[in-house]
């Protein structure tokens, strides 16, 4: 896959990605982005960089590409007005129409017990989770369902399901916990993404 010379004209292409010329390369976008504060190898500048070079390699097999959460800090800060969620939207198109999916596991819910109270829904950061009608033990029935493309495994979902439906593999409410405590007194040190 190396070099894509039409790498930045598919990306282009796709819905929010026009304005990938519009970024000016200043970094507001890294310095301003929360994901940083738990995964540092996740910089924007780079990878709308090794879009506008083609680098189609490195960049949709880049695990990084999947964890914009469309939170728009960048956006309210960046002097150009640029919707960085739209573009990172756009290479992600572009990758799943390639055939390349995040490779990791999402949150898991059991559709037996879940109460489909939306909760899990309203709280995902990475809009992961909707509620869908489907069969469950032959009747009808309200339940979560997770998008694989969308879910980062952050546990917001398990640690807010009041029936235990939602599990999220590598996640348990005492790190969550652990993690909430640490920032509570500033002290929360980056760590490792899991994907």
């Amino acid at each position: 896959m190396g070099k894509t010379p039409d790498l930045m004209a598919q990306v282009m292409a796709e819905p929010g990605g026009e304005q990938l010329h519009t970024c000016l390369s200043c970094g507001t976008c890294t310095a301003v982005c929360p994901i940083q504060w738990w995964n540092p190898a996740y910089n924007p500048r780079r990878l709308l960089r090794l879009a506008v070079m083609g680098q189609s390699k490195a960049l949709l097999t880049s695990p990084t590409i999947w964890f914009c959460s469309a939170c728009d800090q960048c956006y309210h800060r960046c002097p150009r007005g640029v919707r960085l969620s739209d573009i990172m939207a756009a290479i992600r198109a572009v990758a799943l129409r390639l055939g390349i999916e995040p490779d990791r596991d999402s949150a898991l819910v059991n559709e037996r017990i879940c109460a489909g109270c939306g909760q899990c829904a309203e709280l995902c950061p990475y809009q992961a989770i909707a509620l869908q009608v489907r069969r469950v033990l032959g009747k009808q029935k309200k339940v979560a369902t997770v998008s694989a493309v969308r879910c980062l495994q952050c546990g917001i979902c398990a640690a807010a399901c009041r029936s235990n439906a939602i599990t999220v593999p590598s996640f348990a409410d005492g790190e969550l916990l652990r993690q909430v405590r640490a920032c509570e007194v500033g002290r929360l040190e980056p760590v490792e993404a899991r994907l």
